[in-house]
């Protein structure tokens, strides 16, 4: 790289709105400090003082759930109604057509009504009621008939007066020891329960801050196909879950009364067939993919976690890497790891890592990720973390509680170790005559590559077909000097534009903004990508890396080695050595800038001078200024980029 513009590269997690603890990496012409309020793993997501519309606060909750009661020994004489249809049957019970509606107001619907020395359940002028005369009961009432396998059910509820006391429905019932149960109460708890051979299983649950103290519930609903159960109150999906035990059954109300006597009533049920159902608006979301699968590469799609929820991804053995993707419908909700495990059961993230302790010496554990809208997870991070075959499970959730309404993953595997190259799209937003031009165009994409066969052919890497695209008179306008606010606006015009799937997305505009630290005056930067990025994905919200042409100065080269750069932090790259000398990549072959030894001056900073003797010349150190031929990257950092989805085989030439 050439002397001049010094290209200073921070940790832009902590620069740009909070965007993943360690993904997003900026050149930058200042630093920036640490991450402010980011969930802390196996942590409650904090209470905020201002709540949004159609969110909620989720928090696992795994030690506390109904437990499988008998129902209550009923007295000598039963007064249950003789008409009731008994719970047991020779004969197959008829399948309930659809659409099924109850308004609770009389017996028509053959609901039983049932009275026992500690509860009773029975028709009233406010609903079909379940009064508890004491603590500990779980009352499941079903209708006599079956119902299709698929439907689409809601249920409109009071709950009583104890926060704990919990009201729901149950589905596929095939009798008081099997069936499935979604329940809420008032204190914010919801459970989708598993009921076989009279154990409980909780497949889901979470505390979900818009159901405390709302007792009366006029939309709990339950969408199930398959097997596959989406569950929603107040039109949030609180989750998705998926159970093969029970094919089809019936349908009941559900009560389950914890701290003492307490009533519930059911004013209205509505069942509709699958096909029939509307789904809330702002409650889903899907992702997509550009391209089918790339070569050497797999697609699982994962499906939506609700507010809180596991992604179990299957890894067969040859598998190499994994670029993981989810988001939420509002994008400025905050998605974060709350825990992560390998097949082992060995811990993948740290929750007590603060980013300025690392060492060569140290074990690969990084703080867990969160981001705001799209969290993307690339995996492995050092050669010494290989995949193991077996179940990665990670432990998604969301700040305030906002559903995760879609989660796939890019699974890169076993692949020969041939030559492989990496597509480039280069939009040019920028109008500087350089680049105006077909020939300035050829020039750059010729430099690109000359500074590709330096640092990446040695290591069987290269630039792959380069495609260019021009940003529009009024895009230009718009988009040519922006600021960091607009960045996501920047990368979906680009995509709208040239497409996306598995190629290197590349903005060239003339200046680029970031505040750093955050609420300090914005400062123009060379360049800025996530780490890792989201181009494979349509709709990426991290989708693109920028570079500004005007800090360049008119060097080409200087050009080509930033597009490298980022375009290696897209791909999961970070710096060897940060700004401050106390932050560094998690590779033993990368060399590291110390402040304690190298900060000749004490102004708490490592630039290129003083870290000569170290690593600045790898192409991933924060700071540019050496020559080009110099540059360089180590083997594992090269063995992580060919582990990259958006890298594959170099085309066979005849």
């Amino acid at each position: 790289m050439p002397a001049g513009p010094t290209r200073r590269a921070a940790d832009a997690a902590h620069c740009r709105r909070q965007r993943t603890a360690y993904l997003l990496l900026a050149c930058v012409l200042a630093a920036c400090g640490a991450a402010p309020d980011r969930p802390a793993t196996n942590k409650s997501a904090p209470a905020v003082a201002t709540r949004k519309p159609i969110v909620a606060t989720a928090t696992r909750r795994s030690t506390r759930m109904p437990s499988h009661t008998p129902t209550a020994t009923p007295t000598a004489t039963p007064t249950a109604p003789p008409t009731v249809t008994p719970r047991s049957t020779h004969t197959s019970p008829p399948v309930a057509p659809l659409p099924f509606t109850d308004d609770f107001k009389n017996a028509r619907t053959g609901l039983p009504e049932e009275t026992y020395q500690n509860l009773k359940s029975y028709y009233s002028s406010s609903g079909f009621k379940i009064d508890f005369l004491a603590a500990n009961l779980l009352q499941m009432e079903p209708y006599p008939r079956e119902f299709p396998a698929d439907f689409s059910a809601q249920l409109r509820l009071k709950l009583g007066t104890n926060l704990s006391t919990s009201a729901g429905l149950a589905f596929r019932v095939a009798d008081q020891d099997n069936y499935y149960a979604f329940i809420v109460n008032g204190g914010g708890d919801f459970w989708l329960l598993k009921v076989a051979d009279g154990k409980t299983e909780t497949l889901q649950s979470a505390e979900i801050e818009q159901l405390q103290n709302a007792f009366e519930i006029g939309d709990l609903r339950i969408d199930v196909q398959g097997s596959e159960f989406r569950v929603y109150a107040h039109d949030i999906l609180l989750t998705v879950a998926q159970d093969e035990t029970f094919a089809a059954g019936g349908i009941g109300l559900v009560g389950w009364s914890e701290d003492g006597a307490d009533s519930l009533s059911f004013t209205q049920l509505d069942v509709i067939e699958y096909g029939q159902r509307s789904v809330p608006a702002g409650s889903e979301c899907a992702l997509t993919v550009d391209d089918s699968p790339h070569a050497g590469t797999r697609q699982v799609r994962l499906g939506p976690l609700g507010a809180d929820g596991m992604a179990r991804l299957r890894i067969e053995a040859g598998d190499e890497a994994i670029l993981l993707f989810a988001r939420t419908a509002n994008p400025l909700e905050v998605i974060y790891v709350s825990a992560a495990t390998d097949p082992s059961g060995k811990d993948l993230y740290n929750p007590d890592y603060d980013g300025t302790q690392n060492s060569t010496a140290q074990l690969v554990w990084p703080a867990a990720p969160s981001n705001e809208g799209e969290l993307t997870l690339f995996l492995p991070l050092t050669p010494v973390e290989m995949l193991l075959p077996g179940n990665y499970e990670f432990n998604l959730s969301t700040q305030e509680g906002a559903p995760i309404c879609d989660a796939l993953a890019i699974v890169r595997t076993a692949t020969d170790p041939v030559p492989l190259v990496l597509d480039v799209n280069l939009w040019l937003v920028s109008d500087a005559p350089q680049l105006a031009a077909a020939a300035g165009r050829q020039l750059l994409e010729d430099t690109l590559r000359q500074s590709a066969r330096r640092i990446l052919e040695p290591h069987n890497l290269s630039i792959g077909t380069v495609h260019f695209g021009e940003a529009s008179a009024a895009q230009r306008a718009r988009l040519q000097r922006i600021p960091d606010a607009q960045y996501e606006e920047l990368c979906s015009a680009l995509k709208a534009d040239m497409g996306s799937g598995y190629r290197m997305n590349v903005a060239v505009v003339d200046e680029y903004r970031v505040a750093i630290p955050e609420g300090a005056a914005e400062e123009p930067v060379l360049g800025l990508a996530p780490q890792p990025g989201a181009a494979i994905i349509t709709e990426g919200r991290n989708s693109c890396a920028v570079v500004a042409w005007e800090l360049m100065e008119g060097d080409t080269q200087e050009l080509a080695a930033t597009i490298i750069h980022e375009s290696a932090h897209f791909l999961g790259l970070a710096h060897t050595t940060d700004e401050d000398g106390r932050s560094f990549d998690f590779l033993s072959d990368t060399p590291q800038c110390s402040a304690a030894t190298a900060d000749a001056d004490g102004d708490k900073t490592v630039d290129v001078r003083e870290c000569a003797l170290f690593d600045a010349n790898n192409l991933m150190f924060w700071q540019s200024g050496v020559e080009q031929a110099a540059v360089n990257l180590t083997a594992q950092q090269t063995w992580l980029l060919r582990r990259h989805p958006l890298f594959h085989p170099a085309p066979q030439t005849p």
